[in-house]
């Protein structure tokens, strides 16, 4: 659970570099070649009109090495790019969309990055969701903040201009701290924006917690990395806690998470909002059966301005790498809110409207490499 933890947090395995006689210019011993295709045939409805398509879920490759500096210090890396794959222009496919860095690690002092990388509100609970990079993850609800909501929302995101540490795990506890440089194409008189984000994670045995909290300050509307995040304008505040946790136990997996965001949208008072999740999964043999609900509470003062999702999932796993799946997962919007299913999925759907209620049905298969 520690090495899991760790994983999380800076989105690598460090690999040891190996010394060869090649001119340095040729040597690639240093170098991981990683990836996920996941990809699904869905079958959706934004609570109006019905499609059929082909999706990608969170498909992505990369590179990630490291190289031993001596006492037990070595420098890393990690460039890794999004790839949509049912895409026929390849629109999308950019490099270094994803997490991407370079940085120092120790396993005695941790390990201190630079780039561009999820942040540590993000990283808490991320491991929690059964249905993660799928039509059914739980970003549709988790993580939105007051006026919007989903995958695009400020919270569980992923940013640039990321300065991060990761802790070394100590009997168990894991803590993770970043922050955000968020002016880098401001020009005179615009007010800087910033964000920090800190987590702490503990995973010993069959339990693990964590705690998380964010604040993100816009700056000046446009003003590089804060600008446009989840509908927030210029001078606009977002903050958010959460408190996540899991049980295995032989087959089943159990794991819940809380959240509470404050936020000022527009200029306009704090608003707050209160989020939940809950999910689980049985797994016998090859084979696993997984449940969850979502809860995106109402808008602080604002009635009938919340949503649940349900989502129901079988899993077959054909060899280590390779599985296939089938889900089924539906948001359910009050009258004044109309929340979509995640981003997260191409296959992903957008209500008609308020009050509308988007679901799919879909059935894939995943590969890692």
């Amino acid at each position: 659970m520690k090495k899991k933890l760790i994983t999380l947090a800076v989105a690598s395995t460090l690999a040891t570099a190996a010394a060869v006689s090649a001119p340095a210019f040729a040597d690639t011993s240093n170098v991981t070649v990683y990836g996920m295709a996941n990809v699904s045939f869905d079958l959706t409805d934004n609570g109006a009109v019905g499609t059929k398509q082909v999706s990608s879920n969170q498909s992505r490759i990369g590179l990630k090495g490291s190289e031993d500096m001596g006492d037990g210090l070595s420098a890393v890396w990690q460039i890794e790019q999004l790839v949509t794959i049912d895409s026929a222009s390849g629109a999308g496919n950019t490099l270094s969309t994803r997490n991407t860095f370079a940085g120092l690690s120790s396993g005695s002092a941790g390990t201190f990055i630079l780039g561009r990388h999820d942040t540590p509100y993000k990283i808490a609970t991320r491991s929690l969701d059964v249905f993660a990079d799928t039509a059914a993850d739980n970003r549709s609800l988790m993580g939105s903040t007051a006026g919007g909501g989903g995958f695009t929302a400020v919270h569980d995101n992923r940013l640039g201009n990321v300065a991060a540490y990761v802790s070394p795990a100590m009997s168990g506890f894991t803590g993770i701290i970043a922050y955000v440089a968020g002016a880098e194409t401001a020009t005179t008189g615009q007010v800087k924006g910033n964000a920090w984000s800190m987590a702490g994670l503990y995973g010993n045995g069959p339990a693990n917690a964590s705690l998380s909290y964010q604040v993100v300050n816009v700056g000046t509307a446009g003003s590089g990395t804060m600008g446009g995040l989840g509908g927030l304008g210029g001078d606009d505040k977002a903050k958010a806690w959460k408190l996540g946790g899991g049980y295995t136990m032989d087959a089943i997996t159990v794991n819940a998470a809380y959240e509470k965001t404050s936020n000022t949208i527009g200029g306009a008072s704090a608003a707050g909002q209160s989020n939940w999740y809950l999910g689980g999964k049985y797994s016998f043999g090859n084979d696993a059966v997984k449940l969850a609900y979502s809860r995106a509470g109402d808008v602080q003062d604002t009635s009938n301005t919340g949503a649940q999702q349900w989502a129901l999932g079988y899993d077959h796993n054909m060899s280590k790498r390779t599985s296939v799946y089938a889900l089924y997962t539906r948001v359910s919007n009050d009258t004044g809110a109309a929340y979509g299913l995640t981003g997260v999925s191409t296959g992903g759907q957008a209500a008609a409207g308020a009050g509308q209620d988007p679901s799919v049905w879909s059935f894939g298969m995943k590969h890692t490499f």
